[in-house]
């Protein structure tokens, strides 16, 4: 630090602070942090040590975050009280040391400024980094977007120089960087964190960080239409997909793709593929050495079976957004409800005479589906891609339900959205021939749907599909066995599979 950039009574004091152990306790950190961030001089009217200051909150808030991070990996929805009030913390701690970044930023391009000269764009990719852990740590907790979230990330983009920068930008600069940084956080947040497990999601986003770069982001309109995305840097809002709004007729308007990124992971999706099979032809487990990843580039902490759904429904968003083609209707009345495949089994088996049914409240619904609120409280684990089957009364059948996605603003509240799989369900059990574990698992039978499909589909957990046939176990007034055949894989989630089938004329 040079002898012009002499060091306040104020500054000195924060400095002398930042160069102590970070607390044990994340809540005790952040309350320090935030607090003597917020005594921070502007920017602009500082030198080399507010620079300092502002590069070691940075360093100080991504430890807390890397602390924290794996607590939310293996923590069940909703989270206790103690996590969420922690995770909200980071979130607007990382938002709010971004901010300061932002402004460093800003005043780095006015070089008359009293601030350490340097690449606006550095500054930006930075700042950008912050507001994607906090995107990410929300999104692990259950958490909708954080209030000006959106707004802080435009902010940041035009404090370094604009979005015209970041689309001119050349490979290898610093402008390089920031919008790798913004592209990342976009193709995250259309990928609709909210319907992915926490595991799914730190796998996404660590994924993201190879292949971000395949992404297109224009002023111009970008092609196929149906892949695109458009931004409003007035509005806090995450990108909008075309195919559900058509873009303002506006200026300043940016346009996102991350359909590169989707014709990216074919390759490594057909690769897992091949080596899964290959693994079955020989009699190893799917899971086994033969699997081992690491020369596909993909990400570690999920199985290969798991990567390949999670990689399926990537590049399915990213190929073509969903978009909602019926419409909902706001309700209000009460449900009973039995969530996980397991407990709908049981539930399903015993007439629903389980402990396990609870009451919720359904707020909405339309003919593919329900949103949902919890009423009683809830208790256990909840995920995105598991089973939930509802019913109004003891006097109907159990509707069986996919989770679609899950938020989770406070402890006591959950909002479920469901996708309808079907109107009933019969509880069986199945077993695969060649399949890892030598024993039956449970299942349900759901009957053709229209909608949807056209033959019966079994629903089973996630991992159960091994092969074409399996054995079907049903348990009722007459014992049935029979050996059906697999017609088409529909839906892998982390949870559950559902395939339909047709029982073998053939049996072996």
């Amino acid at each position: 630090m040079s002898a012009s950039d002499p060091v306040s009574e104020q500054l000195a004091s924060v400095l002398e602070w930042l160069a102590s152990e970070p607390a044990d306790d994340p809540h005790a950190e952040l309350n320090a942090l935030r607090g003597r961030l917020g005594r921070l001089p502007e920017a602009a009217a500082g030198g080399a040590p507010l620079v300092q200051c502002i590069d070691e909150f940075e360093a100080r808030v991504l430890d807390v975050c890397g602390r924290l991070k794996p607590r939310l990996l293996n923590a069940a929805l909703p989270l206790s009280h103690e996590l969420h009030a922690v995770a909200g913390e980071l979130v607007e701690a990382l938002l709010e040391v971004a901010g300061k970044l932002g402004e460093m930023a800003a005043a780095t391009r006015e070089r008359w400024r009293p601030v350490r000269r340097g690449d606006p764009m550095a500054v930006t990719a930075r700042a950008l980094g912050l507001v994607h852990e906090a995107f990410v740590v929300a999104a692990m907790g259950g958490a909708v977007t954080p209030p000006g979230l959106w707004l802080a990330a435009y902010g940041i983009v035009e404090a370094g120089g604009g979005f015209d920068a970041l689309v001119s930008a050349r490979p290898e600069t610093a402008a390089a960087d920031a919008l790798h940084a913004l592209k990342r956080l976009l193709a995250l947040a259309v990928l609709q964190p909210e319907s992915l497990t926490a595991r799914e999601l730190v796998w996404a986003n660590d994924y993201l960080e190879g292949v971000a770069d395949e992404g297109a982001l224009s002023r111009e309109t970008l092609m196929p239409a149906a892949s695109s995305f458009w931004i409003d840097s007035g509005e806090d809002l995450p990108p909008i997909a075309t195919i559900r709004s058509a873009p303002p007729v506006a200026e300043g308007l940016v346009h996102f793709s991350a359909f590169g990124v989707s014709r990216a992971l074919t390759g490594q999706l057909d690769w897992l593929k091949e080596r899964i099979a290959e693994a079955e032809a020989v009699g190893l487990e799917r899971d086994g050495e033969l699997l081992e990843p690491d020369a596909s580039g993909l990400p570690v902490g999920l199985t290969p079976v798991e990567m390949v759904s999670l990689l399926r429904r990537m590049r399915d968003r990213w190929a073509l957004p969903p978009n909602r083609g019926q419409s909902r209707r706001a309700y209000r009345y009460s449900v009973q409800v039995c969530v996980g495949l397991r407990a709908v089994w049981e539930a399903a088996r015993s007439d629903g005479a389980t402990e396990r049914i609870s009451e919720w409240m359904v707020y909405n619904e339309s003919p593919g589906g329900y949103a949902l609120m919890s009423v009683e409280g809830v208790t256990g684990s909840l995920s995105a891609g598991m089973a939930v089957a509802l019913r109004r009364d003891a006097g109907h059948p159990w509707s069986v339900c996919i989770v679609r996605w899950i938020r989770s603003d406070s402890p006591g509240q959950v909002e479920l959205g469901l996708q309808l799989v079907a109107q009933t369900c019969t509880p069986v059990t199945i077993g695969f021939r060649g399949g890892e574990v030598q024993s039956t698992t449970h299942a349900l039978i759901l009957p053709p749907l229209p909608a949807l499909r056209r033959n019966q589909a079994i629903l089973a957990p996630a991992g159960t599909y091994a092969s074409r046939r399996f054995v079907l176990v049903h348990e009722s007034e007459h014992l049935y066995v029979a050996q059906a055949r697999v017609l088409s894989l529909d839906m892998q989630t982390a949870n559950v599979e559902l395939f339909q089938y047709e029982i073998d004329p053939y049996p072996i």
